[in-house]
């Protein structure tokens, strides 16, 4: 009873390949923000809250993938040198942010992932890189009160 797609054929399309790896690393960050700090009055939520919504979701969405990519062909994977410069500068981005502080680093790496992508317009991507950023820090500090790491910047 083969229906045409073995198990060897299933994993090959891009979609599936990128989701599972986005489910191994949404499941590792998972994990991780265990540690973060519980809130000190009852009701509040933790810190932990937001990121684990988002991941669950990175999750479900990436379980849909697997069951129905969007891409209709089905080729061997391979590994995109650019694709693997943004997951770089994304770990970077992580390992860093604590240190150096969500002002310093984030405008940078929202500059430099168009330019790994390709996209040339300067410009463009220095302003969207500050706006990104200011609209962050709007929402995440001002609206929902979660502090930023300060970093270099901090005290």
């Amino acid at each position: 009873m083969n229906n045409g797609m073995d198990m060897k054929g299933f994993f090959c399309h891009r979609d599936r390949v990128f989701a599972l790896v986005l489910i191994v690393l949404a499941s590792i960050f998972y994990a991780l923000i265990g540690g973060l700090q519980e809130p000190y009055s009852p009701g509040a939520l933790a810190a932990s809250t937001y990121p684990r919504l988002i991941l669950a979701f990175i999750i479900a969405l990436s379980c849909l993938l697997i069951i129905r990519p969007v891409s209709g062909e089905q080729e061997n994977s391979s590994i995109s040198v650019k694709g693997l410069a943004v997951i770089m500068l994304a770990a970077c981005y992580i390992l860093l942010i604590e240190s150096l502080g969500f002002f310093v680093l984030t405008p940078v790496f929202l500059f430099l992932i168009p330019l790994v992508v390709g996209y040339r317009h300067h410009v463009a991507n220095a302003a969207s890189a500050v706006l990104v950023t200011a609209a962050l820090y709007g929402v995440f500090a001002l609206v929902l009160n979660i502090p930023l790491p300060a970093g270099l910047l901090g005290d």
